[in-house]
């Protein structure tokens, strides 16, 4: 299986939030900051041609996936470039606190210490790397939570 994920409660950008407030609250918080997560993990990098020359110093690693990407070209099974299906974008989920995709080959795309050499070259961020680049407005979106969230329960 490759499941990847991000515990949205255990974000460092979050974690001041989680100590001050209530748990409703907080709950909120994790509701909308996760929805944004799911949509920005969904949006692909545009489409950059890399050959595996370039990413690993080689074309093929062995005679037999050298034999299998041939005929694999030949059958149709294999499109270059590959066509876009979009099933990496619509396997993120969020359930409770957790942003998941249980896709297959997500971790290769962009799991965190295990992304291909040659995904990175291609553009894909991990997930870590998105909520790097998106530190400022996840935080914004907590706020705006917890302020809503607090309105709610009347205080």
């Amino acid at each position: 299986m490759g499941l990847i994920g991000i515990d949205v409660s255990g974000l460092k950008e979050l974690r001041e939030l989680a100590l001050k407030l209530p748990d409703a609250v907080f709950d909120a918080i994790t509701e909308d900051v996760g929805d944004y997560l799911v949509n920005v993990l969904r949006s692909y990098p545009p489409q950059n041609y890399v050959t595996r020359k370039a990413a690993y110093g080689q074309t093929f690693f062995s005679d037999r996936q050298r034999r299998w990407f041939f005929a694999a070209l030949r059958s149709g099974e294999l499109q270059i470039p590959g066509k876009r299906t979009q099933t990496l974008a619509q396997g993120w989920k969020r359930l409770d606190d957790l942003v998941y995709n249980e896709v297959e080959y997500a971790k290769f795309v962009m799991g965190e210490g295990e992304q291909s050499r040659h995904e990175a070259m291609v553009g894909w961020l991990t997930t870590d790397q998105v909520v790097q680049q998106r530190a400022t407005r996840i935080v914004e979106i907590g706020q705006a939570a917890a302020k809503k969230a607090i309105r709610r329960l009347g205080g």
